[in-house]
């Protein structure tokens, strides 16, 4: 049986979370250290959304390789 994933591992709430806090580092409203913590926010749900990009589709060139592999 499959794990349950949480929302939270999932591309789409990466993005989402990316997006504000790179809206958050770029408004002139907020106090430069809660914009410096945003935009490392920023960056770390970035480089996360692009880990978890990376890991499905080498997870799909493996699944869709494995078929292939066993008929040779």
């Amino acid at each position: 049986m499959a794990e349950k994933r949480s929302y939270l591992d999932t591309p789409a709430y990466m993005a989402v979370l990316a997006t504000v806090a790179f809206w958050a580092a770029a408004s002139t409203g907020n106090a430069l250290p809660a914009r410096v913590l945003a935009g490392v926010c920023a960056v770390g749900a970035a480089a996360n959304l692009v880990r978890l990009l990376v890991g499905r589709r080498r997870g799909r060139r493996t699944a869709a390789e494995a078929p292939a592999a066993a008929d040779g």
